[in-house]
């Protein structure tokens, strides 16, 4: 009587798209998902974007500087003339300062101390913005011209006045042209210091005159203002009288994330910065577990003098802060990407070297060892040929686990100046490009670390899924 043998159901099957099922269930799906769209998708299609889109990571549109993510809508303000500053009342986390007073300067000030932390200033009842502006009593704005080549300035929202607004040393200005502070104190192209733009002042940069073609000089005054709500379009807003302007722009479509101060998409440059963390923490690792596996092998294998000398090196490595290490070395050789990549994987080698040392001190006493070495084995073929794939799986939980903590060390050390240089689009550059403008534009900063925030934390949850399926002593039994 022939027996037949059952064949495999096919994938399709039920009881097969049920096991399925349930193995997929057991995936960490989220960190996974989010690994992928975050690092990896981003870091294989990073040119295939940029070319789409015609963006390039490093180099932007000055026209187009910080430009809000495209849900932002603009902010628009009113010059308020006739304010008594002796009148303004100064309030500090909702409640009124006594004695506080506004300078000339705009300044509030308490006892003849300057009032630190986030101000709020009232008159008549009335919420009021106090900002430095540069301002051109008298002049035209019709006569705004940039006497700088073309493309190297940007002329945004200069506002022509003519009911007061501005005050030069306690002197209201009855009209003229000024340029306001972005939100009560962020960046505008044209500071009210006089800032370098393109290494220029402001005041050599700009031809302004007035209504008879005299040329007229700038000076530094402060502008009161009132937040204005104005509902329509960038076109309807700017129709509005000028001293009604809006002093940010509308988001756009065209840059979904907003840009930087030098014009450039962060979509873009957070897809190329996906790039440079994960091939720089991919790398590092690599190397640090090679040589960490090795000298870890060697010194649990051969045990002596050789397991004294590398444990103490070990025992160097550890006593010494990583970031202070990454520091010197980087002070030495100066920041690149090689500089990186060099400096993690001597950060993270001695966790190997220690870890493999344990794992080949408990294996290479077992009788399958003796057995390969009565059989005439070699101590390189104990070593990599029976050691070594018994300690694999405690090294692959490491690795995993360090892949976040690589790239937040990378970011960390691109953040302080002595990662990758600029104008790399690395995480920790972006973040530090947009430290001082987080008041005021707060998403330069504010998506690459979100993007650093959920990268090393999926990152830590698939490590920690990978340590309870590999690790013989968290696997439980069913």
């Amino acid at each position: 009587m022939a027996i037949s043998i059952p064949k495999d159901k096919p994938w399709y099957s039920p009881p097969r798209l049920v096991k399925t099922f349930h193995e997929a269930r057991r995936l960490p799906l989220v960190p996974i998902f989010i690994i992928a769209f975050v690092l990896v998708l981003p870091a294989i299609f990073a040119n295939v974007w940029s070319s789409s889109r015609g963006f390039d990571p490093e180099v932007g549109t000055l026209q187009d500087r910080l430009v809000p993510p495209a849900w932002i809508k603009a902010k628009v303000s009113t010059l308020r003339g006739g304010v008594d500053f002796n009148s303004i009342e100064v309030y500090k986390g909702g409640e009124i300062v006594p004695g506080a007073v506004v300078t000339r300067q705009g300044t509030p000030v308490v006892d003849g101390n300057q009032l630190q932390g986030i101000i709020q200033y009232q008159t008549s009842g009335d919420i009021i913005k106090i900002g430095r502006s540069l301002v051109y009593p008298g002049a035209v704005e019709s006569s705004v011209q940039s006497k700088l080549a073309s493309g190297l300035v940007v002329i945004r929202n200069p506002i022509a006045f003519d009911s007061g607004g501005i005050y030069v040393r306690g002197e209201e200005i009855p009209n003229g042209v000024a340029f306001m502070g972005t939100d009560n104190g962020g960046e505008v192209t044209f500071t009210p210091l006089g800032a370098t733009i393109q290494g220029t002042q402001a005041k050599d940069a700009l031809d302004v005159r007035d209504a008879s073609g005299n040329v007229v000089e700038p000076l530094v005054g402060v502008a009161t203002m009132q937040d204005t709500r104005l509902d329509g379009t960038e076109a309807e807003i700017l129709a509005q009288p000028n001293y009604v302007r809006q002093l940010t722009p509308d988001g756009s479509s065209t840059y979904w994330l907003g840009t930087d101060k030098l014009g450039r998409d962060l979509v873009t440059r957070m897809i190329h910065g996906a790039r440079i963390s994960l091939s720089v923490s991919l790398i590092a690792i690599l190397f640090a577990g090679i040589v960490g596996t090795t000298l870890g092998l060697l010194a649990g294998y051969l045990g002596g003098w050789v397991d004294a000398v590398i444990m103490r090196l070990v025992d160097i490595k550890l006593a010494i802060p990583s970031i202070l290490l990454a520091l010197v070395f980087v002070a030495v050789v100066g920041p690149s990407f090689q500089t990186v990549v060099t400096v993690i994987a001597l950060v993270y080698w001695a966790l190997y070297a220690r870890q493999a040392r344990g794992e080949t001190l408990s294996v290479k006493n077992q009788d399958f060892i003796q057995r390969a070495r009565v059989a005439g084995a070699s101590h390189f073929r104990v070593i990599f040929k029976h050691i070594f794939p018994n300690v694999l799986n405690t090294l692959v939980i490491v690795a995993t686990l360090q892949l976040g903590t690589a790239i937040l060390f990378e970011a960390s050390l691109s953040f302080l100046g002595a990662g990758i240089p600029r104008p790399t689009p690395a995480w920790g550059v972006m973040v530090a490009d947009g430290r001082e403008l987080i008041v005021a534009n707060w998403w330069v900063s504010f998506f690459p670390g979100v993007a650093i925030l959920v990268a090393v934390l999926s990152l830590n949850l698939l490590g920690d899924w990978t340590r309870d399926k590999l690790d013989p002593k968290t696997r439980q039994v069913t």
